[in-house]
């Protein structure tokens, strides 16, 4: 049963240096100029054992897109399940989460060449891209049908929606951020709500939030 858990924990370990050495490469030379042997090589195992776990370097960036996507989810989930009393603070709180929320492996400037993969003429990209887009519109409808249930915004609004808008501007926020990381204007470190973001989209939810008041 030990020597069992080993090796899955090595198991794992190899797959995350795969990802991890598919997002620094991908980030630096481009989702098409990297090659799976160069994927293998920045692991450091051979091309033979990259392949055992991932067919091509487009199920790797799938790979990437789905961490994140369960940790945002799991991330999430707790917001929904206890919810700040205020809706705005909650639903601020649950942008504030998911972009807080990091795969540990990946640096954050990697997103900008995993997002240009997924508009590359990869379908299995495009999916999950909008895979994680529908994820997010699902989380903020399930938040707001509690909030309609604990009587803070009326239960008779639209809230599909109001979900759908709350989605669209989550990934507005995130675009905006990369595109000044591209343009050089952002830095990757930086948060993608930095105090100024958060002030503009306190003020974007409140006015959402005033077509859902009781």
């Amino acid at each position: 049963m030990a020597d069992g858990g080993l090796r899955e924990r090595q198991k794992e370990k190899r797959k995350q240096a795969i990802m991890a050495a598919g997002a620094r490469l991908f980030q630096a030379r481009g989702f098409d100029a990297t090659a799976m042997e160069d994927i293998a090589a920045a692991a450091e195992l051979s091309v033979g054992t990259v392949y055992n776990y991932f067919k091509s370097k487009a199920e790797i960036c799938l790979a990437i897109y789905q961490a994140d996507r369960d940790l945002v989810h799991a991330a999430t989930d707790r917001i929904i399940a206890h919810p700040p009393a205020d809706p705005v603070t909650a639903i601020c709180r649950m942008m504030e989460v998911d972009f807080e929320t990091e795969v540990g492996f990946m640096d954050r400037a990697a997103w900008s060449a995993l997002v240009g993969a997924a508009f590359s003429g990869q379908s299995s990209l495009s999916s999950a891209f909008v895979s994680d887009e529908l994820m997010r519109v699902g989380q903020f409808r399930r938040l707001l049908g509690i909030l309609a249930e604990n009587g803070k915004i009326d239960p008779a609004a639209d809230l599909d929606a109001s979900a759908e808008m709350l989605g669209a501007l989550n990934l507005w926020f995130f675009m905006r951020w990369l595109a000044g990381l591209r343009a050089g204007d952002q830095a990757a470190k930086s948060g993608i709500l930095d105090a100024n973001a958060r002030a503009v989209l306190k003020r974007q939810v409140t006015q959402l939030l005033r077509g859902l008041a009781v």
